[in-house]
């Protein structure tokens, strides 16, 4: 049964209908874009994230209410939103002041109390595999920050000494199971070494062997030939490696052929790729300019596999 929150901020019971605090490029709320997506849940209107206006707090039939956590603006870091999510990270969802803040309990919720695509089987050995699975991508997350934060954001992604004084602040108050502060601390004064990037890669790049041969099979989706959760939680680290310049098709060419197949679906089109295009393309300029200076993901890639 997926977890209800209890919230230390008042603006979760003040909203009715179905509500998600996101950022379009956040691979976990891109996720549960995606699950909204197949429950035939379209995005609604834009409100700010902390608006508790009369004209914000109620969703339309079929719709959620998007409310944009800027990373870039560094709305998670506010105490505002730490009241909302202790870890300030994304996504939470809030559905009649119910809130739901990790993206696989709100996925199951979602697919218990809504229709469309099942998205976790009711067939015990297939939900137990296909839940390894989430669970083995869930072990990935720190990776893929990691590794996108190196290769793809750079400085856009640094905190100066008050931000970081800040987080810390907001850390104390609530529970940095994500251990924010430690990573933005030695990422935003370079303390990281590369040796500590490339074993996240090293990761990232195992499991993904892994995928691409089980894929050996035919099936179209990664559990079966309908879509799950685990095509959910596994097509958004795909989709944030490769605008960083991981060359997956060359390396994994059956994922990759799995990935267009779910890059194709409406629910990845209009809700994941949907307002996340120019950021996409932007992250994907930055990493091609690394590319050409021989410092990109891509030949940190090509080494590994060497």
């Amino acid at each position: 049964m997926p977890k209800i929150e209890q919230s230390a901020s008042r603006i979760p019971g003040a909203l009715e209908g179905l509500h998600l605090f996101h950022f379009d490029g956040a691979p976990c709320a891109q996720r549960v874009r995606f699950a909204l997506g197949e429950k035939g849940l379209a995005r609604g209107r834009e409100v700010k994230f902390d608006s508790v206006e009369p004209s914000a707090v109620k969703s339309e039939d079929g719709r959620w209410v998007s409310r944009i956590v800027s990373l870039i603006k560094k709305d998670h870091l506010t105490q505002t939103y730490a009241e909302i999510h202790p870890n300030m990270v994304i996504p939470a969802l809030v559905h009649d002041g119910n809130l739901f803040l990790e993206s696989m309990d709100i996925i199951a919720y979602l697919d218990d109390a809504f229709g469309g695509t099942p998205l976790i089987s009711k067939d015990p050995t297939m939900r137990d595999a296909t839940m390894k699975r989430v669970e083995q991508a869930k072990e990935l997350h720190r990776s893929i920050r990691f590794v996108t934060f190196h290769w793809g954001l750079g400085r856009l992604a640094m905190l100066n000494s008050k931000e970081r004084r800040q987080l810390a602040e907001l850390a104390r108050q609530g529970d940095d199971g994500e251990r924010l502060v430690e990573f933005y601390d030695s990422y935003s004064t370079r303390a990281f070494p590369e040796s500590v990037y490339l074993e996240h890669l090293r990761k990232l790049h195992a499991s993904f062997r892994e995928l691409d041969a089980e894929l050996g099979d035919g099936r179209q989706f990664l559990m079966s030939d309908d879509v799950s959760i685990a095509d959910a939680f596994w097509s958004m680290k795909i989709l944030n490696v490769l605008q960083c310049g991981y060359p997956v098709q060359a390396h994994h060419p059956r994922l990759h052929s799995w990935y267009q197949r779910i890059y194709e679906r409406p629910s990845f089109q209009n809700e994941v790729m949907g307002k996340n295009r120019l950021l996409n393309r932007a992250i994907r300029f930055k990493a091609q300019v690394k590319t050409l200076l021989g410092t990109g993901l891509k030949q940190a890639v090509e080494k590994l596999a060497a």
